[in-house]
């Protein structure tokens, strides 16, 4: 016996797969990229951006609150934007029915690391977290560290008129932060 090379014979057509073939790789693909696509919506509802019924006013960088108490209705939210040294931080202030003013930060002490997932609706500050109402911190009445209140803001009543510094706001996120 010699070494002789054995030629293979090209085939006169190579093989293709029709549909009809591959159908089920293709279905098990579209199964796993829907399951995919339905997970990131399903993330996104979540943690994604709240809808606040309330608009956000925003202060010129260094710029302090000054506003007539008389425009600030009864049981209604007032969102405002703070801006300092860039650091940008939203409180929340609310004239209550026997008109007590309350200002505080938009967030609450627990939660504070989710402070851009709270919103605003119907009235009430929600916490993004916990996705439950928080209250006003008061002077006279604090809440305890496990639950969320929203915490408050030193200012200042004169007349009419309500003053509250933006260093103020600053510097409550700076004790709440440590």
């Amino acid at each position: 016996m010699g070494h002789q090379y054995i030629k293979l014979k090209p085939s006169k057509a190579p093989r293709r797969y029709g549909w009809h073939e591959t159908w089920p790789v293709w279905a098990i693909a579209g199964f796993f990229v829907l399951v995919i696509a339905v997970c990131l919506i399903q993330e996104y509802r979540v943690y994604g951006p709240q809808k606040s019924d309330v608009i956000v006013s925003t202060l010129r960088p260094g710029q302090d609150l000054h506003v007539d108490t008389d425009i600030l209705k009864p049981m209604q939210l007032h969102l405002f934007e703070a801006n300092i040294s860039g650091k940008k931080v939203r409180f929340v202030v609310e004239r209550t029915q026997d008109s007590a003013i309350h200002v505080s930060l938009a967030s609450c002490r627990v939660c504070y690391r989710s402070r851009d997932r709270h919103y605003a609706q119907r009235g009430q500050m929600i916490c993004g977290e916990c996705n439950g109402p928080m209250p006003f911190e008061t002077k006279n009445q604090k809440t305890s560290t496990n639950t969320c209140a929203l915490a408050e803001i030193p200012h200042k009543e004169i007349g009419h008129d309500l003053f509250v510094s933006a260093r103020d706001v600053i510097k409550q996120t700076e004790g709440i932060q440590r």
